[in-house]
């Protein structure tokens, strides 16, 4: 046996050593069903967590009078929420400012439950104070007036053909001897949020509660909620 040859037989007698057999034992098919007792196990562990989160979702907070709906350049949905907002910190800041957008759901007429206030705000977003200087605040002035408003409370303003406007604080608040106004808002708005961007970098004193549970709140105390337009923003159109 030459050498050549003499590989070829080794190598062919170390690929059998090597080669794995499998013995088929059982070859019968069958249909397995799934057991229905263990969905129902499930199910009853889901059902017993629901009905704890149903059960809170449909607590009845308060009675509203009317329904309420976001819009522009004012709304009642705009302002009830900015209104109850400032007046719960009315001691921290002098006007408040959210955005149409964070609004996401109607406050229906009637009894109005947890569920509804988490449908309307459904975000972590909590409130924060930032304090402006003039030409700041003329930069929010500008954006809501870009923007066809936004929901605001703590001052009027009254905007003209011309894009001139005039402004006043409800509590005669004013920019002499280099005062800064106290804004109150969310602290997504207050990172830039919806191209707030006049607000980033501006230190933020955190209130340590989220708007949603403001509202809630609010609500409790109330028991009866109303709201109305009241001109807070006008757009004047040039007389004929």
């Amino acid at each position: 046996m030459n050498i050549n040859r003499y590989i070829l037989f080794l190598f062919s007698i170390l690929l059998c050593a090597c080669t794995t057999y499998f013995n088929l034992e059982y070859d019968h098919n069958e249909i397995i069903p799934v057991i229905e007792e263990s969905d129902l196990k499930v199910n009853k562990i889901i059902s017993e967590y629901k009905y704890g989160i149903d059960s809170a979702m449909n607590e009845v907070l308060c009675y509203s009078e009317i329904e309420m709906k976001k819009g522009k350049p004012e709304s009642l949905l705009g302002n009830f929420v900015s209104d109850l907002c400032l007046e719960q910190f009315s001691n921290e800041a002098d006007i408040c400012i959210m955005n149409n957008g964070g609004l996401r759901n109607i406050l229906p007429k009637g009894n109005i439950t947890k569920g509804d206030i988490y449908k309307l705000m459904p975000f972590e977003n909590e409130l924060v104070v930032l304090e402006l200087t003039n030409d700041e605040f003329k930069e929010l002035i500008n954006y809501i007036i870009s923007r066809n408003g936004e929901p605001f409370s703590g001052m009027e303003v009254k905007v003209f053909a011309d894009l001139n406007y005039t402004y006043k604080f409800n509590n005669n608040f004013t920019f002499q001897n280099n005062k800064k106004l106290k804004i109150l808002t969310s602290d997504y708005l207050a990172n830039g949020g919806d191209d707030m961007f006049f607000f980033k970098k501006k230190t933020q004193k955190k209130l340590n509660i989220k708007l949603r549970d403001v509202i809630i709140k609010y609500c409790k105390l109330k028991q009866i909620i109303n709201s109305k337009t009241d001109e807070r923003l006008i757009f004047i159109k040039n007389e004929k």
